[in-house]
């Protein structure tokens, strides 16, 4: 009777990861362009740790002594709690309504069929191209009419849509099967229960990305509060930060402290929905 011999296979080796000299040197390169973007962020945190003397005379990265004084100071001399509420209000305003209307117009281009809706849709797209310098003035004057001007109304009422929200919407929107909304339908769910319960849940990446462009977008907005606001009790912090320059026309670390209260809620808001922010962008096959 043969005798069968049963051989171990050997075991398979370890793939070798091959790294070219073209894939090392990019990463080299992107190195040094992420090391030159954050030198100056991380300076500024620093120095807004240092007093004036220290930061005019000492070449150290790092404070000698660390103090909270720039802060303390900039809170209490130049009306910042206020101003940090008003941007709180605006932004906010701001975000939650245009998110609203740019999920509803472009639920209403991306599943609605009336006449002349490309044509419209292409008219709306044609106003980005118009630079916002040019709507200034007759913006300005209709604000005045309203009687908004010198008031956070008169920002706030300006930011209520936005063309690249509701293009955006529209873009996932359109990836939404029509047959989850016509059994919807069947089932006997109103419209506007499809829209709340079905389109705005399965639409919360591209609304998160659109909620960090919106809030970054009014919070760091400078020359339409420069304009319409005038009273120091209605300003908004990208106006007090540029009215430290008037008060203390070389003093680094007061700008510092106060570049960096103004920066703290950015970074907060983008650290919280950076993932869904990331994930929006990709699903909306917007590309930069």
């Amino acid at each position: 009777m043969a005798t069968t011999v049963l051989k171990q296979r050997p075991v398979a080796s370890r793939r070798r990861i091959s790294i070219s000299f073209s894939q090392i040197f990019a990463h080299l390169v992107l190195l040094v362009m992420a090391f030159l973007s954050l030198t100056p962020f991380v300076w500024m945190i620093l120095a807004s740790f240092k007093n004036f003397k220290e930061l005019v005379s000492s070449t150290n990265f790092l404070p000698e002594v660390w103090t909270l004084n720039n802060y303390s100071e900039i809170i209490s001399r130049v009306n910042f709690p206020v101003a940090f509420i008003n941007s709180t209000i605006s932004a906010a305003s701001v975000t939650a309504v245009t998110l609203f209307t740019s999920a509803a117009l472009g639920y209403i281009f991306a599943k609605y069929r009336f006449w002349g809706k490309e044509q419209l849709f292409a008219v709306l797209l044609s106003t980005i191209m118009v630079p916002f310098a040019v709507v200034l003035v007759p913006l300005y004057i209709t604000i005045t009419g309203l009687g908004l001007a010198n008031s956070l109304g008169g920002i706030i009422i300006t930011g209520l849509w936005s063309t690249f929200g509701i293009f955006m919407l529209r873009q996932f929107m359109e990836t939404i099967p029509f047959e989850l909304i016509d059994a919807a339908r069947i089932d006997g769910a109103s419209e506007w229960r499809i829209f709340l319960q079905i389109i705005i849940p399965l639409s919360g990446a591209p609304l998160a990305a659109l909620a960090v462009f919106a809030f970054l977008g009014n919070w760091d907005s400078y020359l339409w509060p420069l304009v319409v606001l005038s009273s120091p009790e209605k300003q908004t912090l990208p106006l007090v930060l540029a009215g430290l320059r008037n008060l203390w026309w070389t003093r680094y670390e007061m700008w510092s402290a106060g570049s960096m209260l103004t920066v703290i809620p950015v970074m907060l808001v983008y650290a919280f929905a950076s993932k869904y922010f990331i994930r929006g962008i990709a699903m909306t096959g917007i590309k930069g």
